[in-house]
């Protein structure tokens, strides 16, 4: 935890931006970790006041890969514009059960701010297309990498979620577990227990009752998602939040 707090300062000193909000992602802070999982770091930046009066097209992002440290930062307005779109990777960071670093009082104005652009239905496809996807991928083999297998679970279960409730959803797998029957809860948390102990290349036996389940799922979220919800507020709120946050950061 303090070594990644070090290369946050360091890449704030380098790229010479203000970090406002990092975290981490993928299967560490989804709940499913394995051995030789990486740190997927994702953070929030912004830049002095000026960098944004330009015409140009300037670079909105910064990405790095050092050793099993993948980190990944997007800029302030290119969130703010993100958020519109109800993006769900973005969403999702401030659900997160790790945080390596926040500004005073940032994450619970952003986590407002989401309350006020979430919607559903974005949030739906964007795990229904990668569940279709992981499940194209799987449903042949007999033996399945535990990785990709819960890749598929956790965005079954992000669509359930959405169909079931109306609120944003967790990040962590056991949060989206809530409508789960204790049987296959039980069969999740074993696996879970297991992906604990193995590298990402071991091939697990498929469960061919955690398969019903799966297609079961299939069913009652493609009967579920003609009544999703659209959010369409406008720029209003996030223009706000943009400007107080540059004009704050000027005084300072």
């Amino acid at each position: 935890m303090q070594n990644i707090k070090h290369i946050l300062t360091e890449i704030e000193r380098k790229k010479n931006i203000k970090i406002l909000y990092a975290c981490e992602t993928g299967s560490r802070a989804w709940g499913f970790p394995s051995p030789d999982s990486d740190f997927d770091i994702r953070f929030m930046y912004m830049h002095e006041r000026d960098w944004y009066l330009s015409l140009s097209v300037k670079k909105d992002t910064v990405e790095i890969m050092d050793g099993d440290l993948d980190i990944t930062g997007w800029d302030l307005k290119k969130s703010l514009t993100l958020l519109k779109k109800s993006n769900a990777a973005l969403i999702e960071r401030f659900n997160s059960p790790i945080e390596y670093f926040s500004i005073p009082g940032f994450r619970d104005e952003f986590k407002e701010l989401i309350a006020g652009y979430y919607s559903p239905i974005a949030v739906f496809f964007h795990h229904h297309s990668l569940a279709k996807n992981f499940w194209e991928e799987l449903k042949d083999n007999k033996e399945l990498k535990l990785k990709s297998y819960f890749y598929l679970i956790r965005s079954l279960l992000s669509c359930n979620w959405i169909v079931r409730d109306n609120t944003v959803l967790p990040m962590h797998i056991e949060g989206l577990m809530k409508y789960v029957d204790e049987e296959y809860k039980e069969r999740l948390r074993t696996l879970i227990v297991l992906k604990s102990t193995v590298g990402e290349k071991y091939l697990h036996k498929k469960d061919e009752k955690l398969n019903e389940w799966i297609l079961s799922l299939f069913e009652y979220i493609e009967a579920g998602k003609e009544n999703l919800a659209v959010n369409n507020a406008g720029m209003g709120l996030l223009n706000d939040f943009f400007l107080k946050m540059l004009y704050a950061k000027a005084d300072h």
